[in-house]
């Protein structure tokens, strides 16, 4: 029988939706022996907090943790149906954000009201722990036997859940300052045994937020070995005794301090999730981190867009007012000719050398105006132009857009000065960036930008873009140096590898579609004013 069937069935527990309510079968008076004292065997008690790679330090660590609590993923290892939720729901992300908002939105609203600056605001607490590469939840493991006693033992397994849900209700009292937001016991193992995911919450921060996150300050080295080492261990094997009449061992010195259990299979697990991680390609969680790397990007390609936009609408304006000014003036000067002419023909004594100068003086400014008019075909010529290699770009873009976090993938390895590899060439088998550097040499010919262009740096040498070569048929490829984007001087990697960071990347794509809109526009209008020069031109021409 599954051993959530049993517990469906008994009248100590109710299994309502997978979750778990129970009435406690353990007391006090029910946890010594006859002599009053606890006994202590050879049955093993661990605790393991997280910690070092296990940490949850990000949301993509948070939901990797929720998909093996909570058997988010199809594996013949492991069965769903026998775990059983005794703390919050199925879904782990939004029991810890339950918690954040719980626990901290009224802390923020104080402290932003007294904050000056904008920037300085908090909008979300969960949102902005993520963003701090800090332990923003907290998971301890605990574990009454291990594999050898469990298999001796297999037919009282289901007394764990009472002495877990015991135990859980000990570490609410004993630490108060850890929020539970999720507990689940695993019965699908060779032990039994309990995750519980929470959030550590202090009060007395001296500067910001008067309460906030901090598992240094709650998960301290007397909490550490007072609460869980001794504390819990006591209360567990009260609560274990009484359902297994079995005895836990006693605290052994020298290897409880830094919780890292080594005969539990936490190390196993993690093997497990990353190798299930890396089948999906971890395709959420990378598109989780990209999403928020890419609005970074995008505020500051917009800046730079925008900038260069500016300068390019000022420019055109200027040039369109200056064309303007000299064809009015010229109008006015062959208007004035073109009537003393005619005025002067009309007089019988007009003198004829004179009248020779002022139409030599008239056909004059008439090719200094058909000069003026062939600077407007010209740069409406080049408009027309610019628009289709606008719309070229706009192509280009939109292709781009699709690959944002291969293209971010592309620059964190420049940043870190590695080959990339492009696929397997055993295998022929090209990956997302392989693929992409293919698909753009044909680009690279007609001489638009491709993508190592859109990610640049700026460096004592200028705005760089790196320059690879190209090894192994196209699935490798090495980083040679890198070029001025302006002078198209070459530098090698000794004189500018050290000042490629992520924080001196300018390069995007994300904004390039509505400048281009933006820049298309303003050529647009360009065409229009010459249109109109040229009508009034031929209308001239006309008359």
């Amino acid at each position: 029988m599954k051993i959530v069937d049993w517990l469906a069935k008994t009248a100590r527990g109710v299994i309502i939706c997978g979750r778990a309510k129970m009435i406690s079968m353990c007391s006090e008076r029910n946890f010594t022996d006859k002599r009053g004292d606890l006994l202590m065997g050879n049955t093993s008690y661990t605790a393991h907090i997280s910690n070092k790679k296990s940490a949850i330090t990000s949301k993509s660590k948070l939901l990797g943790v929720a998909k093996h609590n909570l058997r988010k993923y199809k594996s013949d290892d492991y069965s769903k149906d026998n775990i059983i939720v005794l703390r919050g729901t199925d879904d782990l992300l939004q029991d810890v954000k339950n918690v954040y908002h719980q626990e901290f939105d009224e802390v923020i609203k104080e402290y932003n009201k007294k904050q000056k600056r904008a920037d300085r605001k908090i909008d979300d607490y969960f949102e902005h722990v993520a963003g701090l590469e800090q332990d923003m939840a907290v998971e301890i493991i605990f574990q009454c036997g291990d594999k050898e006693f469990w298999q001796a033992h297999d037919d009282i397994k289901d007394k764990m859940y009472y002495v877990y849900s015991f135990l859980i209700g000990k570490l609410e009292e004993l630490l108060p300052e850890f929020k539970i937001a999720n507990a689940v016991i695993h019965f699908d193992e060779a032990s039994p045994h309990v995750h519980v995911v929470g959030v550590p919450v202090w009060e007395g921060a001296k500067r910001g937020l008067r309460k906030k996150v901090s598992k240094r300050n709650v998960f301290t080295p007397e909490t550490l070995s007072v609460i869980l080492q001794d504390k819990l261990r006591e209360e567990a094997g009260k609560c274990f005794r009484y359902h297994t009449h079995e005895d836990l061992s006693e605290k052994s010195l020298g290897r409880n301090h830094d919780l890292s259990v080594t005969e539990y299979k936490v190390a196993k697990e993690t093997e497990h999730l990353e190798q299930i991680q890396e089948q999906v390609h971890n395709a959420d969680i990378e598109l989780l981190a990209s999403q928020i790397a890419y609005k970074e990007l995008e505020r500051r390609q917009t800046k730079e867009l925008n900038e260069k936009t500016d300068a390019i609408v000022k420019k055109n304006a200027a040039m369109e007012q200056e064309y303007t000014d000299k064809k009015e003036k010229l109008e006015c000067e062959i208007s004035y000719l073109e009537s003393k002419r005619n005025i002067e023909k009309s007089l019988s004594d007009m003198d004829k050398r004179e009248s020779q100068r002022i139409s030599n003086e008239l056909e004059g400014k008439r090719l200094e105006l058909q000069s003026v008019n062939k600077e407007i075909e010209y740069t409406t010529d080049k408009a027309k132009e610019a628009v289709v290699l606008l719309d070229r770009i706009k192509a280009f873009v939109s292709s781009f857009r699709l690959f944002a976090p291969t293209i971010e993938e592309y620059a964190n390895q420049v940043e870190a000065d590695k080959t990339i590899d492009a696929g397997n060439s055993f295998r022929g088998i090209l990956y997302e960036i392989g693929k992409l550097l293919e698909a753009f040499k044909e680009l690279i010919k007609e001489g638009l930008c491709w993508f190592p262009r859109l990610m640049r740096w700026n460096t004592s040498k200028g705005e760089v873009a790196p320059v690879f070569g190209d090894t192994r048929d196209g699935y490798s490829y090495t980083s040679l140096g890198y070029m001025n984007v302006e002078t198209k001087e070459m530098y090698s990697k000794e004189e500018v590898q050290h000042e490629i960071k992520a924080c001196t990347r300018t390069g995007t794509v994300e904004q390039m579609d509505a400048n281009v809109e933006a820049m298309a526009r303003d050529l647009q209008e360009i065409l229009r004013i010459s249109a109109e020069q040229r009508r009034l031109w031929e209308a001239y021409e006309g008359r």
